[in-house]
């Protein structure tokens, strides 16, 4: 079933039809400056672009100002220019002769002392919780001090999944500073889907079915395809699939982790490779078509236990709604 998809900030979730837009709007949950994408489309509006919308919006005051950076990102000024200066400092730059030029993708390493690459992240927050989820009420796992280098590894949500010298955990957005926030705007924009990749990939054309024989093993198949609209590989999806009653009710939620990749600047469907015949112990993969076609130009019997749309197995029983949608994934690093 094709849902409307609405980004606020970081985060971005679903809903079922426009009626549920002008709720979210007539509650104030939604506002003119939020970005929304019709089902089936691949560009985001902003919601005072619908005309359904139009009259229905609460301005919170003030004008929704069109940042042209990749994303939309929240206004991070403050923090950044506090960072600057402390990393001014110890790389012995004056702030005047930074102000004089904003640094490139080459020369951003000579910010900090050992430098700082693109594909990391500096602490900004005194100390920072490094949690074991991507949730405020995760159990921490340690702490991360202020002015910290750390490496990125994913995003979900409003956290990212850092490595700080082999400890892996979660750290909220914004206790992080991602290197290129200090780079000039055109590496900024070529960044950009590195730390926001969940921004960049899109759920379309989804839907839903279940076989008799699939209904009797809890098996839900869900078909759809990803579209990656940034110059990155992504990989290590995990979609979210939600089912509801008949009354709207949410029954189960899983996640479910997908193998492959989603190209960049393409759209690619998936499916489901079945084990050997005979292999009992074996799980079933769920992969992009993309990294499928490239395995079976080794084997090409491959084809014979390949099936479109992802299998899902769900508990719950008597739901009359099936959705998925994207909950995280991975920009491929590479050098612009």
């Amino acid at each position: 079933m094709s849902r409307w998809l609405v980004t606020q900030g970081d985060r971005q979730f679903s809903v079922a039809d426009l009626g549920e837009l002008k709720k979210l709007a007539e509650a104030g949950k939604l506002g003119p400056g939020d970005m929304v994408q019709p089902p089936g489309a691949t560009d985001w509006l902003y919601a005072a672009e619908l005309p359904e919308l139009k009259g229905v919006l609460k301005h919170t005051g003030g004008s929704h100002d069109h940042d042209d950076d990749v994303g939309h990102r929240p206004n991070r000024t403050p923090i950044i220019i506090g960072v600057l200066v402390v990393l001014l400092a110890a790389a012995g730059y004056g702030f005047v002769h930074f102000a004089s030029k904003v640094p490139d993708a080459q020369n951003l390493e000579l910010l900090g002392e050992g430098g700082l690459a693109l594909t990391e992240m500096l602490i900004t927050a005194d100390p920072a919780t490094m949690r074991s989820g991507p949730e405020d009420g995760a159990s921490a796992a340690g702490s991360v001090p202020k002015d910290t280098k750390v490496q990125l590894i994913a995003k979900r949500g409003s956290f990212y999944q850092i490595d700080h010298g082999g400890q892996k955990g979660w750290v909220k957005v914004d206790d992080v500073v991602p290197a290129y926030f200090f780079a000039d705007k055109e590496t900024r924009e070529d960044y950009d889907p590195i730390y926001n990749s969940d921004r960049y990939v899109f759920v379309n054309n989804a839907s839903w079915m279940q076989l008799p024989d699939q209904r009797r093993d809890n098996i839900t198949v869900f078909q759809l395809m990803l579209a990656n609209k940034s110059k990155f590989d992504m990989t290590d999806v995990i979609l979210l699939a939600t089912i509801k009653d008949k009354n709207g009710k949410v029954l189960e939620t899983a996640e479910v982790p997908l193998q492959g990749i989603v190209p960049a600047y393409s759209e690619t469907m998936l499916g489901t490779l079945a084990p050997p015949d005979g292999d009992k112990e074996s799980l079933p993969q769920l992969l992009t078509e993309t990294t499928f076609q490239k395995m079976a130009e080794q084997d090409e019997e491959l084809h014979l236990r390949w099936s479109p749309g992802i299998e899902v197995q769900l508990e719950s029983q008597g739901f009359v709604e099936a959705n998925i949608d994207m909950l995280q994934v991975r920009a491929v690093p590479k050098q612009l």
